[in-house]
């Protein structure tokens, strides 16, 4: 070996300005990939935050004005509160646009007038199906408001209807009812 490669002690130099480049190289490259993770994130969460969500992107529902001294029989809705492919097919039907799962959500005051334990039994009627898919069981001995949801799988063009049964004594005094698709705006079925 040549004696300028050798060190004192006969090993092989240590190659200093080498070494010093390749690091450099290496950090050079570290950072610009740090940076361009760093872009990437920013652009990505000032993407999200500026998107304003359209009209088209609300979601499937149905929310109707309060409703008060319910009657036996089918319940007649008054107006809309307001609604995205959803709404009244008649005073009395909820027509759906979207086949998949729904939420029918209410909150409703009721009390037994006869104070001897009165009840009621308010469902949830596809049309077509002359069937229920949703029953809520009231009971009442004293005046009780509460908030009840219950879920049920629609299909599309379908008519709903809500049904009260109810015994002698009972009386819901007002009641706010809603359905919406729990897929969001996501009507492909």
């Amino acid at each position: 070996m040549e004696r300028r490669r050798m060190d004192a002690d006969g090993g092989r130099a240590v190659h200093r300005e080498r070494r010093t480049r390749k690091l450099a190289v290496v950090v050079a490259v570290q950072n610009v990939l740090v940076t361009a993770c760093l872009v990437v994130t920013l652009y990505v969460c000032w993407d999200v935050h500026t998107r304003t969500p359209s009209a088209e992107q609300e979601n499937v529902h149905v929310r109707f004005d309060p409703i008060a001294d319910v009657q036996n029989g089918t319940v007649e809705f008054g107006k809309v509160y307001n609604s995205y492919m959803m709404g009244l097919a008649k005073k009395d039907q909820i027509y759906v646009n979207c086949t998949g799962p729904y939420v029918l959500y209410m909150h409703l005051c009721y009390k037994d007038i006869d104070k001897k334990g009165a009840s009621g039994l308010l469902e949830l009627w596809v049309v077509e199906r002359k069937a229920p898919v949703i029953s809520f069981d009231l009971h009442a001995s004293h005046e009780v408001c509460r908030g009840l949801h219950r879920t049920a799988y629609l299909m599309d063009k379908e008519t709903l209807s809500l049904q009260l049964t109810y015994t002698d004594g009972f009386k819901i005094m007002n009641m706010t009812v809603g359905l919406s698709y729990m897929l969001g705006s996501q009507c492909q079925f």
